[in-house]
């Protein structure tokens, strides 16, 4: 079964036993980084076969389905570049908590008894 790229996290760590495989669809812009162990990794629509071994990067470069195979007991990390929307989305998120501290700060008992105090008292009839 195809593993889904798209689904995991920025960084996604893996170990591939001798002859597994792990097949990543629509992978374009993720690098397979090895820290241990050798891989085999055949791109589609790809006369390449790209041998990766410890300390060795490869960013996938192609659309399409990527198949790593493993020569040896292999340990390996897939990182996936953060797109405009990510950073949009974590700049986003920044910004709101630190107007969320800015309102928490400002509306402290203090200030808010000073925003009583200036209410005038309205008749009720």
């Amino acid at each position: 079964m195809p593993y889904g790229i798209a689904t995991t996290s920025l960084r996604h760590r893996r170990f591939l036993p001798k002859r597994g495989t792990l097949v990543l669809d629509g992978a374009r812009g993720t690098t397979i980084a090895v820290d241990q162990g050798t891989l085999w990794v055949t791109l589609e629509r790809d006369l390449r076969d790209i041998i990766l071994t410890g300390g060795m990067r490869f960013e996938i470069d192609r659309s399409g389905r990527t198949v790593v195979a493993a020569e040896a007991d292999s340990r390996l990390r897939l990182i996936r570049r953060k797109t405009l929307r990510g950073r949009f989305h974590a700049w986003l998120k920044r910004a709101s908590a630190a107007l969320a501290k800015i309102l928490v700060a400002s509306a402290t008992a203090e200030g808010c008894a000073g925003l009583l105090r200036q209410r005038k008292p309205v008749p009720y009839y």
